[in-house]
C-alpha cells in the first residue's frame, strides 16, 4: 500500500515557521511516495509490561470555544491514555487510527487503517505497582493524539502512564461522541505566501493564540487526571502517582511541555522532541530538569533565495531562545542533537514516508529517542540515576551530547 497520508504537511526543520509557511517540496520531496506501509510498523516495547489503551473525549463546561464563532460552543479535548496493562496472551492488539470518521479528513487516513499497535484496548491496569507515574504528552501542531504510538508505547511498557491531548483547531479532530462536530472558522491564520511578512505573523499567531489555547487545555487535562485518581468508578482509581508527572511532547507539543514545567507546579521534569521553543519559558527558564532533543536537518534546505535572509534570522532566533533557556533555568538540563533526523523522525509519520538517502533508519531513530526520554524520566521521576544521562555513550555514536549539571 502507497502512503500518500499527509503528503502536503512539511516537517523538514524544528522551526515551526516552516511548518505553517513553506511547501511540502521543501525537504521531503520523496516522501509518501511508492512506500508499502508494513501491519506493524511498530517496534515491540522493551519494558516489562504489557501495553493498555483508552479514550476520553472531555468538555471543558466552563471555558468558551475560542476557535468558532458560536458563543455557545464549550472546549472539548479529546485524550487517548497509554499505561502499563495485564494482557492477555493472544490480546487482539488495538488498531493504529480506530475511528477515521472522527477527523477532518477521514480518506488521509486510508493508508494505514490496516496498521496496527502493540496496545490492547481497555486491557486492566497491571497489578504489579500500586501506583505509577504519569506523563502528559502533547501532539505537534496541525497533527493528533497518536502520532506518537512509537514512543508512548515503549513508556507505557517502562511502567508509565502516558495521557495524550489532542487540541482541536490546531490538530486533525473535528468530530466528538457527544455529537459535537468541532470547525474552526475564527482565530486563524492566512499565510500571503510572503516569507517576509508570514514569518512574523505565523509566531505571533502561534503564541498569542494557538499555545495559550494548548496550555489551558493541558492544565484542564491535568485536572481530569487527578479527577481519573479519585473517581471510584475509573479504571485509574488510585493507580496515578500524582506527585510524580512529567510532560513531553513533539514540535508545538514539545514546547508546551517545557512551558509547563515552568508554569505548572504539578510537572516535575520535562522533554522536548525537536520543538521550538514558546511561551515565558524562553525568556526566564524554568525550575524543573528538562531535556531538548533536536534534528540535523539543514534549516535553510530547499528555502528559495529571496527568503533566506529572512529564515536565517528566524532560525537564529529559534536558536538563541534554546540558549537563553538554558542559560536561565536552575535545574538540570540536557541537550541531544540526532545526526541524520529530521523533524518528522520525532513521530509515527517517517515509518509511513520514503527516507532521504541522508536519513537514519526510523526505527533506530525511534530507538534513540526512546532511550533518552525513558532515561530522563526515569532519573527524574523515579529516582534510577541512568549512565546515558551521565556522558557520550558509544552504544549512540549519532548523539551529540551536552549536559548541566
Amino acid at each position: 500500500m502507497t502512503a500518500p497520508m499527509f503528503r502536503n504537511h512539511p516537517f523538514a526543520t524544528r522551526t515551526l515557521v516552516v511548518a505553517i509557511v513553506l511547501s511540502a517540496a521543501q525537504g521531503n520531496a520523496q516522501m509518501g511516495q511508492g512506500v508499502v506501509i508494513p501491519d506493524t510498523p511498530f517496534t515491540k516495547p522493551t519494558g516489562p509490561y504489557g501495553v493498555g489503551t483508552r479514550d476520553y473525549y472531555w468538555v471543558d463546561a466552563t471555558r468558551p470555544e475560542l476557535f468558532t464563532k458560536d458563543s455557545s460552543d464549550k472546549r472539548h479535548v479529546a485524550v487517548q491514555i497509554w499505561y502499563p496493562a495485564d494482557v492477555s496472551l493472544g490480546a487482539t492488539p488495538a488498531r493504529y487510527v480506530r475511528n477515521p470518521d472522527e477527523f477532518t479528513n477521514p480518506a488521509e487516513f486510508k493508508p494505514v487503517l490496516h496498521v496496527v499497535t502493540n496496545s490492547v484496548l481497555d486491557a486492566p491496569v497491571a497489578k504489579a505497582e500500586g501506583k505509577y507515574p504519569v506523563l502528559l504528552y502533547n501532539h505537534g501542531g496541525g497533527w493528533n493524539r497518536f502520532s506518537a504510538t512509537f514512543s508512548v508505547e515503549q513508556l507505557a511498557s517502562h511502567g508509565y502512564i502516558v495521557v495524550s491531548v489532542e487540541h482541536p483547531g490546531f490538530s486533525k479532530i473535528s468530530t466528538f461522541p457527544d455529537g459535537y462536530r468541532f470547525a474552526g472558522d475564527t482565530l486563524l491564520f492566512k499565510p500571503t505566501g510572503k516569507m517576509k511578512d508570514d514569518a512574523a505573523a505565523s509566531w505571533a499567531w502561534l503564541g498569542d493564540v494557538v499555545f495559550i489555547a494548548w496550555m489551558k487545555d493541558a492544565t484542564f487535562a491535568l485536572d481530569k487526571i487527578e479527577e481519573l485518581n479519585r473517581d471510584a468508578a475509573s479504571p485509574f482509581a488510585g493507580r496515578l502517582d500524582l506527585d510524580r508527572i512529567g510532560a513531553l511532547g513533539w514540535s508545538f507539543g514539545g514546547a508546551a511541555a517545557i512551558e509547563l514545567s515552568r508554569s505548572d507546579r504539578r510537572i516535575k521534569a520535562a522533554v522536548d522532541h525537536d520543538g521550538q521553543l514558546f511561551g515565558a519559558v524562553r525568556d526566564i527558564g524554568t525550575g524543573r530538569p528538562f531535556m531538548l532533543l533536536h534534528n540535523t536537518s539543514h534549516p535553510l534546505a530547499g528555502v528559495k533565495p529571496e527568503d533566506v535572509a529572512v529564515m536565517k534570522e528566524a532560525v537564529d532566533q529559534v536558536r538563541g531562545w534554546d540558549r537563553t533557556v538554558k542559560e536561565k533555568s536552575t535545574n538540570d538540563w540536557y541537550d541531544i542533537e540526532i545526526a541524520g533526523t529530521n523533524h518528522g523522525s520525532f513521530s509515527d509519520l517517517m515509518l509511513f514516508f520514503r527516507s532521504a538517502p541522508n536519513q537514519i533508519d526510523p526505527r533506530r531513530a525511534h530507538e534513540i529517542i526512546n532511550a533518552y526520554t525513558i532515561s530522563f524520566f526515569d532519573q527524574y521521576l523515579r529516582g534510577k540515576p541512568s549512565p546515558l544521562l551521565a556522558a557520550p555513550s558509544p552504544a549512540f555514536p549519532e548523539v551529540k551530547f551536552a549536559r548541566k549539571p
